[in-house]
């Protein structure tokens, strides 16, 4: 069993290394539950009392009643009153809001004469995401308003009908409240590992190759698989403790359900952890300084992650380039067995290619390294 002897000698010297470097061990308890927060509560798809600017030309009961409908909901609330055109303008390039409603002189008139009235709607197009919300949002509360409107009429007249002849009827599954929080914690799990893990294991190689002890790595009869090994052994055991308790706390901390496999969910978290820590093994074989390997990992994961994490929009929106490059990082598959596990409790038929693309990213990325350790490529 010499191999397990030349395995354990380089975990322990790891190990000593790791405990040495209090800092380097703060940033990997610590650092992947600040971006789990970070991205819990910075990230928000929902609208909320967006303030609203009101330019009433009418100033009539019915002008009024228009202004409360929106005013009531959660979504809005009149915050300027304003006395001219120009003023909307401004409120709108002065960033005081980013909608304004404008009612024209005759909107009680043209109401009242079963005429249809025209209000217009300035937004801020320049933000394309609030922007598609706030008229997404007002023209829900329109046609409500304009049902109630016309329902009076007709009531008034002695006609009795239904104005939506067919009715919808919505149940959602696995996420029944519509939290944006669930699909963004669900991501932000990838988030933290993809985003944290890279970093810390690419300055282990670099470390030796700066002080010259690498060479002795060459010369000596371990193999360049027992030597990754026992490198990236300490990061992956510690990480993925980390790690399960980071999944744990979010579940009860944002009131997330695990309808699936704890066992599951458990094995793809440490396929996750060692495919992470694995990449920053890669980086470090190729490169020759802990500063180049830092930015390395910052530019080839920590910002990719925001991305194919899939915790801010989902990646399936991207163009199809955008999705086969998403592969080369383990996020993606990740967030699809978290997704599965935690909020559908699917089965293994749901997320296999997911499952068994980690698997191959792992073997894969592991032998790169191997490789580049044992051709001397480093």
């Amino acid at each position: 069993m010499a191999y397990m002897k030349r395995i354990t000698t380089v975990m322990k010297a790891e190990f000593r290394h790791i405990i040495r470097d209090p800092i380097s061990l703060i940033l990997a308890l610590f650092m992947p539950m600040f971006l789990l927060f970070l991205s819990g509560y910075s990230i928000c798809f929902e609208l909320k009392n967006m303030p609203v600017a009101v330019f009433d030309m009418d100033h009539s009961r019915e002008s009024r009643n228009y202004i409360k409908v929106i005013d009531n909901t959660p979504f809005f609330h009149i915050k300027h009153y304003l006395t001219s055109y120009e003023q909307a303008k401004n409120s709108l390039s002065r960033g005081e809001t980013k909608c304004a409603v404008i009612i024209p002189a005759d909107f009680s008139r043209r109401i009242k004469k079963d005429i249809p009235a025209n209000i217009q709607i300035l937004v801020d197009g320049s933000e394309f995401t609030s922007a598609q919300y706030i008229i997404n949002y007002l023209s829900a509360i329109n046609a409500l308003h304009s049902e109630e409107i016309v329902a009076s009429f007709l009531k008034k007249r002695g006609i009795a009908t239904d104005l939506e002849p067919i009715v919808l009827t919505t149940r959602f599954w696995y996420n029944q409240s519509l939290r944006g929080l669930t699909f963004i914690i669900t991501g932000a799990f990838s988030l933290s590992i993809m985003g944290i893990v890279p970093m810390l294991s690419a300055l282990a190689i670099v470390r030796e190759k700066e002080s010259g002890s690498i060479q002795q790595i060459f010369v000596s009869p371990i193999h360049s698989y027992e030597y990754i090994i026992g490198k990236m052994a300490p990061y992956v055991i510690l990480l993925t403790l980390d790690f399960y308790f980071l999944v744990v706390f979010g579940l009860w901390w944002f009131e997330l359900p695990l309808r699936g496999s704890t066992f599951i969910l458990a094995l793809a978290t440490f396929l996750m952890t060692f495919a992470t820590v694995a990449i920053g093994f890669f980086i470090s074989t190729m490169t020759r300084s802990q500063l180049t390997a830092l930015l390395i990992g910052i530019i080839f994961t920590l910002m990719p992650a925001f991305i194919f994490a899939d915790a801010i929009a989902p990646v399936e929106n991207s163009p199809t380039g955008w999705q086969f490059y998403s592969c080369l990082f383990p996020a993606r598959f990740y967030t699809g067995i978290c997704r599965a596990q935690i909020l559908k409790g699917s089965g293994i038929l749901s997320y296999w290619e997911d499952a068994l693309a980690l698997v191959i990213y792992c073997i894969v990325i592991f032998g790169l390294s191997a490789w580049r350790v044992k051709n001397k490529q480093i």
